[in-house]
């Protein structure tokens, strides 16, 4: 078998194969051979049929298998033979042709790139030097409270921090909404964003009815409405006070603190807390260095059936579990991001390669532990992981790149940024948003 490798990109290769005519012919007659021992033919004894009879009656049969065969065992031998990385199943770039001179099969094959050694030292990344205060324990608190705040009706006008239940129509340039009936909204004065529907509220009472013309946020939650102008008749039905609870037993157990002790809820609250700073500087970290990466290796191309693969992967995220057909046109506004995706994966996969960075199976079983406890059945859920190698991948990738980042915290020029616990949450938030 002669093998030669022609590279049409750094991530795919074309394999021509040719195999001698003589080889392939002999294989050819072994099956016909081996045929022989298992067809039945009228007028001949089992096993005894003439090799020219069943060469005339199963020569094409046999040669076909023969060729099938030879294509999938010698495009396997190539690949082991030219050690080359390949992603997905090689794919023939045309039918394999046999004649007198042999068997010749021509197939494409994506391949990994292969990368230089990536030089750490001169990777410079910002860390976040933040940490967990007692004021921001409190926040926390304060926040619980507002979780479980009581609203009761009041005979005022709405002010600061009341919430008004209000019912409403619009007219549009494309119609009314809705079409019928009324849209019913509570609305959190100061806080809901829509400054121009609060003013109006702010001047109502309960019972109050009013018809003005709006402008709706663009990022409204009804789709018809956001970023349009409207013709609105409004109604305001009830002006509500928030009541927080106190914060005592009651309140403290519900949280799951059996105690109902304060200083056990600021202790719960703030291990919590530290949880979600460390997963935010991770994240940021993971950020900075996947850009220092893609900065350095710009040029790098990555297999197109990876990234396909990540971008319908990305779609049918988006769509939840919707039944709709995906079509090249939906796929195609994923392509970037998840060509992106792709390459910080690969640099993060090829660092942990270079530097002998080996997922460790403690800190998976902790980060499946962790998902588990957010779950009723938290046994169930690890088992479910460790039973789905899809869900146990998944899991191990992420492991692997936080350790790969760990280790480049360890070896690269770090410098330390100072930050409260909201700044570093905030930019993890739109780092995750970015990547």
């Amino acid at each position: 078998m002669q093998v030669s490798v022609e590279s049409n990109s750094t991530v795919e290769k074309r394999l021509t194969i040719q195999i001698p005519a003589e080889e392939v012919n002999q294989k050819v007659d072994a099956r016909l051979r081996e045929l022989g021992k298992q067809v039945r033919l009228k007028g001949f004894r089992p096993g005894r049929i003439p090799f020219s009879v069943m060469k005339q009656r199963f020569g094409a049969q046999a040669k076909a298998e023969v060729i099938q065969q030879a294509t999938q065992d010698s495009v396997r031998q190539a690949i082991e033979q030219e050690s080359l990385r390949v992603v997905a199943a090689p794919r023939l770039d045309q039918e394999p042709v046999l004649d007198d001179t042999g068997l010749q099969i021509n197939a494409i094959i994506e391949t990994y790139p292969e990368l230089e050694t990536i030089r750490v030292e001169d990777i410079s990344i910002e860390r976040p030097d933040a940490s967990v205060t007692d004021e921001d324990v409190t926040t926390m608190i304060e926040t619980l409270q507002r979780q479980k705040i009581k609203w009761e009706d009041v005979d005022r006008k709405p002010g600061e921090g009341d919430q008004a239940l209000i019912e409403y129509t619009a007219e549009t340039d494309q119609g009314r909404v809705p079409e019928e009936g009324e849209q019913r909204l509570a609305v959190i004065v100061g806080q809901s964003g829509f400054d121009a529907l609060e003013k109006a509220v702010r001047k109502m009472s309960a019972g109050d009815k009013k018809d003005l013309k709006l402008e709706f946020p663009e990022d409204y939650r009804e789709p018809a409405l956001a970023g349009k102008k409207a013709q609105v008749s409004l109604t305001l039905d009830k002006v509500q006070e928030g009541i927080l609870p106190e914060v005592d037993d009651e309140f403290i157990k519900s949280f799951g603190v059996e105690s109902g002790e304060l200083e056990d809820l600021r202790t719960e609250v703030r291990n919590n807390l530290e949880r979600e700073l460390s997963q935010a500087i991770t994240t940021q970290l993971k950020a900075h260095l996947v850009e220092r990466l893609l900065d350095m290796h710009e040029d790098l191309e990555v297999p197109e059936s990876i990234v396909n693969s990540e971008a319908r992967s990305m779609l049918q995220h988006m769509l939840r579990g919707a039944e709709i057909e995906i079509t090249n046109e939906m796929l195609k506004h994923f392509r970037e991001p998840a060509r992106k995706r792709v390459r910080s994966a690969m640099l993060l996969g090829e660092l942990a390669t270079q530097n002998e960075i080996a997922i460790d199976a403690v800190k998976v079983r902790e980060a499946i532990e962790e998902i588990a406890q957010t779950y009723e059945e938290p046994r169930e859920v690890i088992q479910m992981y460790y039973g789905d190698q899809r869900l146990l991948q998944s899991v191990e990738n992420s492991v692997l790149e936080n350790q790969v980042v760990d280790w480049v915290v360890n070896n690269a020029k770090v410098t330390d940024k100072p930050m409260s616990f909201e700044e570093a949450i905030n930019a993890a938030k739109e780092a995750a948003g970015q990547q």
